[in-house]
């Protein structure tokens, strides 16, 4: 039977999709699709794969089989596995999720919740529909509906699928966003297939503003700075009589993990940093100390470094010195030759100097701009070295 459906799904999916649906199509390959024999839904998606349940996909017609794989594929489009995941249930969740489909899509096979169950507007966006489906009463504390007979059967599945499946709707709707989870890797995979799409098949032109529309999503660089730490943490072994050795047990020394991040701080301080800049710059750098960071080696450059030094705590008075030209060279020159080994570099600048040169171990490397408008002018250039963010206070 598996063989069946797979052959259905890429004869009718797959092939039709590459001739007709290029944007869709595009997407679709981005993902790994997998078999998945215990989830109540026909199709769902998420952590850069494409799950289907040959048992119920067998029971629906082509049309349905097809509206399943847009729906997912359009959620895609929109980031709601991957980018905007509100705190909420994921009933909650996937409700919000399919009242923005059916705002921009007229879906003919699927049942799925529409803004005119819950007395919504059609206009507003995934969040929006969130925060209200919590605060509106309509919601028990876990999530289920206690809507109409009618809202309550929108379950994104099929319709006339045979009541094989005796699960609730609110089941399906936790299964149906079980794998959304923020991933900035997958969101970028996206936003590349978007930027390179030019021709869109069947979208209509308003879906197809908001896709695009997802590429200017602002990064939280809160959240940014939180993951850059957790992605260079590294781990240090000292040795200890208060644990025994796997090996000789209590004859030698046994083994402790300590945990910790040595970062590197570059701050530029070139003539072109105004002094607002620059406290925007040192109120983030404050901010390490909340996310476990114990000691940050700051250094400050304008064409030549300052000397390094070593924050334990949060500062209210920084003394600034340069402000001639700006070069990166010397950073990661410094980062390469350095006797200490910084696990990670993060440059708070306005991005404008000549790109530098890399030799030797490539760092881990966050580049922090003060405002839009210099990411506009140069992230271009620099996210080949590194990730990019903006300061929004």
């Amino acid at each position: 039977m598996e063989g069946v459906v797979t052959e259905r799904i890429s004869k009718h999916i797959y092939d039709n999709w590459f001739f007709s649906e290029p944007a869709l199509h595009g997407v679709l390959c981005s993902h790994e699709l997998v078999e998945n024999f215990k989830m109540p839904v026909a199709v769902r998606t998420g952590k850069g794969r494409i799950e289907y349940n040959p048992q119920i996909v067998k029971t629906v017609s082509d049309n349905q089989l097809e509206e399943s794989f847009r729906t997912e594929i359009i959620r895609i489009m929109l980031k709601h596995p991957y980018q905007r995941q509100p705190e909420c249930s994921a009933v909650v969740r996937t409700t919000a999720s399919n009242i923005v489909l059916t705002n921009n899509y007229d879906f003919k096979s699927l049942i799925l919740d529409k803004a005119e169950n819950f007395q919504f507007p059609n206009t507003e966006y995934f969040e929006w529909y969130c925060a209200k489906l919590m605060s509106g009463g309509r919601w028990s504390a876990d999530g289920s509906s206690a809507d109409s007979d009618e809202s309550r059967r929108a379950a994104c599945t099929p319709k006339d699928e045979g009541g094989q499946d005796a699960r609730t709707p609110n089941e399906k709707k936790t299964s149906q966003s079980e794998l959304w989870e923020e991933n900035e890797f997958e969101c970028s995979r996206i936003n590349e297939i978007i930027e390179n799409t030019t021709s869109w098949g069947s979208l209509p032109g308003d879906l197809v503003e908001k896709i695009k529309a997802t590429l200017k999503a602002q990064i939280d660089y809160r959240k940014v700075l939180s993951g850059f730490r957790a992605s260079v943490i590294s781990s240090r072994r000292n040795l200890t009589r208060m644990r025994p050795n796997r090996r000789t047990d209590f004859q030698n020394p046994g083994s402790v993990y300590k945990m910790r991040t040595n970062l590197l701080v570059a701050v530029d301080v070139s003539g072109s940093i105004s002094s607002k800049m620059l406290q925007k710059f040192y109120s983030v750098i404050n901010r390490f100390f909340k996310y476990g960071i114990e000691t940050v080696d700051t250094v400050q450059f304008d064409t030549e470094l300052s000397e390094i030094f070593p924050l334990k705590k949060a500062k209210t008075e920084i003394k600034v010195t340069g402000r001639g030209g700006t070069d990166f060279q010397p950073v990661f020159d410094f980062f390469r030759t350095s006797k200490t080994h910084y696990d990670g570099l993060i440059i708070f600048t306005d991005g404008y100097a000549y790109e530098p040169k890399i030799t030797g171990r490539k760092p881990k490397v966050l580049w922090i701009f003060p405002d839009k408008q210099c990411e506009k002018n140069n992230a271009e250039v620099l996210k080949k070295f590194g990730r990019c963010c903006v300061i929004e206070c």
